[in-house]
């Protein structure tokens, strides 16, 4: 198993073009929340925003509007229940990330299946949380013809993989992701993170006990989403995504008890200026 080292960090993160506008850093939809998990929409639209995404819509229930455009002024809004609208988003983003605070209501598992429905070669889908738990209830294939990144913690892997944790090893976690789509990536959380991808594997040496508290998954999905949309679809940027995370939480957690998530979305900016700089 390979370990990620922090190089990979200065080769992804780049200096932005002093000719940019927000069209080069891609635009990102976001699929999440539901009435009583309006907190992983909105971590998770903020750290892709935060990350530098270029335009992110959220796709939520209508009734978190107002705490959406209080919190992240930055973040377009749609209702994920009208379906045209909704398919139209899906097609028009780069990135759709979809699962955080969902939920697995009849309205979830429409847009789940919309997203895999809908979804083509050039964008890439990143399915997390309750996304995770509707495919593997509903044994939904993986046949989306989009790049393919989910981020299950061990419990998510189980229900999707069958494997129990005790058995969640390299060797069975390779095997499983190639019956489920040979060529998606699989980000296992856990203590030292693993990325997953065909016949490569890669752990990160980042992360503390601080970082187990409601919304770190979420606004892992975010910074992922953003890095994909800006620097694009690759190992490195998957890498990357995962391995700042867990570094600013490391930082962090250096002084405090407990890691809050929304502290390490407003932290992104500047280590990402950071890394940037340093080549």
């Amino acid at each position: 198993m390979e370990k990620i080292n922090k190089n990979v960090l200065n080769h992804v993160i780049t200096q932005r073009n002093p000719q940019s506008y927000k069209g080069n850093y891609g635009k990102i939809l976001i699929i999440a929340g539901s009435t009583h998990f309006g907190g992983a929409a909105i971590l998770c639209s903020s750290a892709a925003i935060h990350s530098g995404a270029g335009l992110v819509t959220l796709a939520t229930t209508p009734e978190k509007f107002t705490a959406v455009n209080v919190q992240i002024p930055e973040a377009m809004t749609i209702d994920y229940s009208q379906k045209n609208e909704l398919a139209q988003a899906i097609k028009s983003n780069d990135v759709i990330a979809i699962g955080p605070g969902l939920g697995t209501s009849s309205i979830a598992k429409g847009v789940v299946k919309a997203a895999l429905n809908l979804t083509t070669e050039n964008q890439t889908l990143i399915l997390d949380a309750s996304a995770l738990t509707i495919i593997a209830e509903q044994q939904l294939a993986l046949e989306t013809k989009a790049n393919i990144i989910m981020t299950p913690h061990q419990g998510e892997w189980q229900r999707l993989s069958h494997l129990p944790i005790h058995e969640q090893n390299e060797k069975n976690n390779r095997e499983q992701l190639q019956k489920l789509n040979p060529n998606a990536v699989l980000i296992l959380k856990k203590h030292l993170s693993e990325i997953y991808y065909q016949n490569q594997t890669f752990q990160i040496q980042a992360g503390n006990p601080g970082m187990a508290t409601g919304g770190m998954g979420d606004t892992l999905t975010g910074i992922m989403a953003g890095f994909v949309g800006q620097f694009g679809y690759s190992l490195e940027t998957v890498s990357a995504a995962l391995l700042i995370h867990s570094l600013i939480a490391d930082k962090l957690y250096k002084e405090n008890y407990v890691v809050l998530p929304s502290k390490i979305i407003t932290k992104l900016p500047k280590y990402m200026k950071k890394f940037s700089q340093t080549k």
